[in-house]
């Protein structure tokens, strides 16, 4: 069919040439036009029945996923005045480019705020609670707390505050007050202080609130650009400020994939010329580059059909693909320019090169089926730009070739014998396939993410800081209780509370609970009726005594018989529950919105209510999992959890991948060959590319991630393509000149891989310094190894039939 359709086009070159040029402009104009993303959620997987996704979305919505952290960090020369005043200065400077901005705890405190407290407290005591107020009672605590409440009451502040002190003379407000300590995710913090101020007095923080999601890579990018102008002029020497957000992750990942872009494919292009310069010595070899290249655009056009946006890593991938569709363009290039029957020439490389796509374009197929939209996007695009290239070859190639001078010209019917390959080559390799076989089980799977996204040092040495400083707020096991209602959700984080807090309780039974939640203050409906009936039998045993004590003491101290007698009256009295709008009143809505989520609004698969608890991961045992893992409605996420899921997922996949991939690869062969030797012979280089990958990444201890199971892919479809062509040269059937061409077309997608080894994002580092291994291995098998081979069964052969 390719030699009919080149004798017809052979008359219409100009119109052939007319419709490629328009073919590609159109292809570089789909690149200009694709909407590119580069957030890692393409490489989190999205099928069902996986809790990858959700943990993901999750973790987007934890109280410190969009803030903004700067920490100031005053040197030893420096007052704690002077960072007062920095911190003050830079807050209203940063101030317009936010929703809201926080020096210190955002409490909206009210001058009655410990009369609600004590409101409160019927609602919030618990058993330990109890017990504290039960000293409280002993006459020696009364006596000494009228003492302080006499000496206040002589105080300015004490005549404004009379009737307080009356109601509560034992100071029982404090008790609700501590139960305030759980809404402070800062564990480090100095908790006397109204600022966020360190223990050691030496920093300061500034929290501030953007709507701006962490994956817009540009309003995040405008953001940190204006909050560094901001610290730029306004904090002085002496005084280091280190600002922490996830946005920095996001554009650290977005501009450093931007810069590799650039390098990779300017690199690969220039490297792949030069090759084509000194191999190939034409102009007409320029043709051998364009073609390939100009594939890619509709290449991710393709990938825009199917997907709302398209990974930079997809559009990077381009670079590895210009080394292998390079290779049927070579191929043709060496095959006509160099024969004289460019018809015959083009009749016998037609199989090999089919069969060559065709493996390459199965292997790639198995990506469709992995969980990672990433991964799928890389299939759609090497798909596609396998299939194009591959039609540009046979179809436009053969008329851009030209003739090499007639003396260099060939006949089909030509026979060019192998060089011989001594024994040598087969010791030699067969001594390095062992060592890469013993070294092959320490492989590691590697599936944190951690390891695929940039991370510069400045981030790293500030999360550090952070930690060390103000706690382990960023990286906090989360706890999410979930309803329809707010009723049913705080139903659960009571269950959630109730189950931390006794783990914590066996752990240290000195230490009370300390993780951070709502249910401290804002107990469910059904718990607070628990503690109002704790506390009504508490007082039906101690307030006569607690009245007899008051009258002694008080009256020894000096007060009135009728004192407090507000207080005995409030004990009395029917006590209201407490709800979200008394604490909104009492100035805690910034601080409890932090840790709720209301989609109850929303029609989405996750509506409702969540509340928010946080612990340290440390802290989150298998024990502690389990348990919480029984409780109806509760979601479990950590860092650590979520790297163990993706780990497993990925390792899963890379087996399957890898599996399917040879079946594939192996059926083709089979039905191409129908011949057992020519199918081992064509999965040589397969094999020793994979197994010297392998091996080699074991012997340098580097983890396989799950951008080198697209590595593993292209060693399987280059590998086979090597050993076809190979195959077809030893066997007489193919091209005379496959040598040349395998050998060019190694080194030109060497040249692709080898400038992925200068990107800075790791997986595409991954991927460029994983693959040299495996192609290296596999050309060089493919060149050496097969027709040593080839040659010793043949002679056997020879030897058997004499």
């Amino acid at each position: 069919m390719f030699v009919t359709l080149y004798e017809l086009l052979a008359k219409r070159s100009g119109l052939l040439l007319l419709s490629y040029a328009v073919f590609a402009v159109l292809s570089v104009s789909c690149i200009l036009f694709i909407q590119q993303s580069e957030n890692i959620e393409s490489l989190l997987p999205d099928t069902a029945g996986t809790e990858v996704r959700r943990d993901f979305n999750w973790l987007q919505k934890a109280p410190f996923a969009r803030k903004v952290l700067i920490d100031l960090h005053a040197q030893p020369e420096v007052t704690a005045e002077q960072l007062k005043e920095t911190a003050l200065t830079l807050h209203g400077a940063v101030t317009p480019f936010f929703t809201k901005v926080l020096s210190g705890p955002p409490l909206e405190v009210q001058h009655n705020l410990p009369a609600l407290l004590l409101q409160a407290l019927p609602n919030l005591v618990s058993e330990n609670d109890l017990m504290v107020i039960e000293q409280r009672l002993q006459q020696h605590s009364i006596r000494q707390q009228l003492t302080q409440l006499r000496e206040q009451l002589f105080t300015p502040q004490g005549w404004m505050t009379k009737q307080q002190l009356q109601r509560d003379p034992l100071a029982l407000w404090q008790i609700s007050a501590g139960h305030l300590r759980h809404l402070n995710p800062m564990a480090h913090s100095d908790q006397q202080q109204r600022d966020f101020v360190s223990r050691d007095g030496r920093h300061r923080l500034i929290v501030a609130d953007t709507d701006i999601a962490i994956g817009d890579v540009i309003a995040g990018g405008k953001l940190m650009d204006q909050v560094q102008q901001c610290v730029d002029l306004y904090v002085p020497a002496g005084i280091t400020a280190t600002v922490i957000s996830g946005h920095q992750y996001t554009i650290a990942n977005a501009r450093t994939i931007q810069r590799d872009l650039r390098v990779v494919l300017g690199v690969s292009t220039v490297a792949i010329l030069l090759i084509f310069i000194l191999a190939l010595r034409s102009w007409r070899a320029l043709f051998v580059f364009m073609l390939p290249a100009s594939v890619l655009g509709f290449s991710a056009a393709t990938v825009s059909l199917f997907f709302p946006t398209v990974s930079g890593i997809t559009i990077g991938f381009g670079a590895v693909l210009l080394g292998i569709t390079v290779d049927f363009t070579l191929h043709v290039y060496f095959s006509l320019r160099h024969s004289g029957q460019p018809q015959q020439q083009l009749r016998r490389l037609t199989p090999p090169l089919i069969g060559g796509a065709l493996t390459s374009f199965l292997a790639f197929s198995v990506l469709l089926a992995s969980s990672l939209p990433g991964q799928r996007q890389l299939a759609v695009f090497s798909m596609t730009a396998i299939m194009l290239a591959a039609l540009l070859a046979l179809i436009v190639m053969p008329h851009l070739c030209g003739r090499s001078d007639k003396r260099h010209h060939h006949s089909c019917d030509d026979s060019v014998p192998l060089p011989q390959r001594g024994k040598g080559v087969v010791v030699i390799w067969v001594l390095v396939m062992l060592l890469c076989a013993v070294a092959a089980p320490q492989l590691q799977f590697d599936g944190d993410m951690r390891s695929l996204s940039v991370s510069t040092p400045s981030l790293r040495a500030g999360e550090q800081q952070l930690r060390q400083v103000w706690g382990n707020m960023r990286s906090s096991a989360l706890l999410f209780a979930r309803g329809e209602t707010l009723d049913e959700a705080l139903v659960v984080n009571d269950e959630i509370y109730r189950v931390v807090a006794g783990q914590q309780s066996i752990a240290d039974p000195e230490k009370p609970p300390h993780l951070v939640s709502l249910a401290s203050i804002l107990p469910s409906p059904q718990q607070q009726q628990r503690s109002r009936e704790l506390w009504h039998k508490f007082w039906l045993k101690h307030q006569q005594r607690l009245v007899e004590r008051l009258q002694q003491q008080g009256g020894e101290i000096g007060f009135s018989s009728s004192a407090f007698k507000p207080f005995i009256s409030w004990l009395n009295q029917p006590t209201a529950g407490v709800d979200l709008n008394f604490w909104h009143q009492a100035g805690f809505t910034d601080a409890m919105s932090g840790l709720m989520i209301d989609d109850s609004s929303s029609t989405s698969a996750t509506s409702g209510v969540a509340l928010i608890s946080l612990i340290d991961e440390t802290e989150l045992t298998p024990q502690l999992q389990q348990q919480l893992a029984a409780v109806d409605n509760t979601i479990v996420i950590a860092q650590g959890i979520f790297r163990q899921q993706l780990s497993q997922a990925l390792a899963h996949d890379f087996i399957r991948f890898i599996i399917m991939a040879l079946v594939v690869v192996v059926a083709v062969l089979v039905v191409w060959y129908r011949r057992l030797s020519s199918v081992l012979l064509a999965l040589l280089p397969v094999g020793s590319g994979m197994l010297f990958m392998f091996g080699a990444m074991g012997w340098f201890g580097l983890s396989f991630n799950l951008f080198n199971v697209i590595a593993a892919i292209l060693i399987i479809g280059l590998g086979v393509d090597y050993g076809i062509f190979m195959l077809s040269r030893c066997d007489g059937s193919g091209c005379q000149q496959s040598e040349h061409a395998v050998l060019v077309s190694a080194l030109t997608t060497l040249a692709g891989f080898g400038s992925l080894v200068l990107a800075q994002h790791p997986a595409m580092h991954s991927i460029g310094v994983t693959v040299l291994f495996g192609i290296s291995a596999a050309v060089l098998t493919a060149l050496c190894v097969v027709p040593a081979i080839y040659q010793r069964l043949n002679r056997e052969q020879s030897g058997g039939e004499r």
